[in-house]
């Protein structure tokens, strides 16, 4: 992928442009870039094992998709250039990209941006290899700062914040979506099962935006976004496939053979309760977004 130094403030020390395509307008220059060698310590949870399958196990349905994009394009309208941090493979940044947003993307794992890359045709959006927590450019360059299911994976993750807010104009905001599970009617019981084998969730980073809001107390101002809800269907078979397999990075942890443990003896409590593994089960989550926005 492309990335677009000129304007953007780059601190070469802090960040490496992925290069090899050509951009999006002749504007763009390829620069192809030699592996990363970071003078900082890399603070958070790296998707680089997941590049090949993560499209297929976290994309939105196309309607929610286009819902997003359209939210998140009415909070950017005039804020000008705008980044999202653990920009991955493009899954919030290249609709917004479509719709007109002039955005630069960044994430630790290269495999993930050169997915990036394939999702976009070889064009798509300029993106660079670099940490959150020491972000590759100057201050108050950005109009926006976009950050979707990434600060629950860094630890650090107050340094990110203040990284979000230090390379803001004034007048900016942090945009950012929390995530979190999806209520299934299995949960609790599953979560008894894997704590019995040592197997828990952990969320490093931050998951709460209350914890945010207070940290950045007289710093920001706060709002939520319109919520979306999506509703679909799921089963426990699916769930202990993706655990079996660890797609998600909460499993990452742990030993296969943990894993394994835990869902022999959740299987035999399905059993016990009569509970069909391959029934689906309709569920609802919600999309939140909320605004941090500096005073101008």
């Amino acid at each position: 992928m492309v990335g677009e130094t000129a304007g953007m403030g780059l601190n070469q020390q802090r960040g490496v442009v992925l290069g090899g395509a050509r951009a999006d307008d002749d504007r763009h220059r390829a620069r192809v870039a030699p592996r990363p060698r970071y003078r900082y310590a890399v603070t958070g949870i790296s998707f680089a094992r997941a590049a090949t399958y993560y499209d297929a196990t976290r994309t939105l349905p196309d309607d929610v998709r286009d819902e997003v994009a359209d939210l998140l394009v009415a909070e950017l309208a005039g804020q000008g250039r705008s980044l999202e941090i653990g920009v991955g493979t493009g899954r919030i940044g290249l609709p917004l990209r479509a719709r007109g947003v002039e955005l630069v993307g960044v994430d630790l794992a290269e495999p993930m941006l050169r997915r990036l890359r394939h999702n976009a045709g070889g064009g798509g959006l300029p993106v660079l290899v670099a940490d959150a927590t020491a972000l590759p450019f100057r201050p108050a360059v950005f109009g926006a700062v976009l950050a979707c299911h990434v600060l629950h994976l860094i630890p650090p993750w107050q340094q990110a914040v203040d990284e979000a807010l230090r390379v803001l104009r004034p007048g900016g905001a942090l945009l950012v979506d929390f995530g979190g599970a999806t209520p299934a009617p299995w949960n609790a019981a599953t979560r008894a099962i894997g704590q019995r084998h040592g197997v828990h969730a952990v969320r490093p980073g931050v998951s709460d935006p209350d914890v945010v809001a207070g940290y950045l107390a007289g710093r920001v101002r706060v709002r939520s976004l319109p919520v979306i809800t999506v509703v679909g269907t799921r089963t426990l078979a699916e769930d202990l496939h993706d655990w079996e397999h660890q797609i998600f990075s909460w499993t990452w942890p742990f030993a296969p053979e943990q894993l394994t443990a835990m869902c022999t003896d959740v299987r035999r409590w399905a059993a016990d309760e009569g509970w069909d593994l391959d029934g689906p089960v309709e569920l609802q989550r919600r999309i939140s977004w909320h605004a941090f926005e500096v005073p101008a």
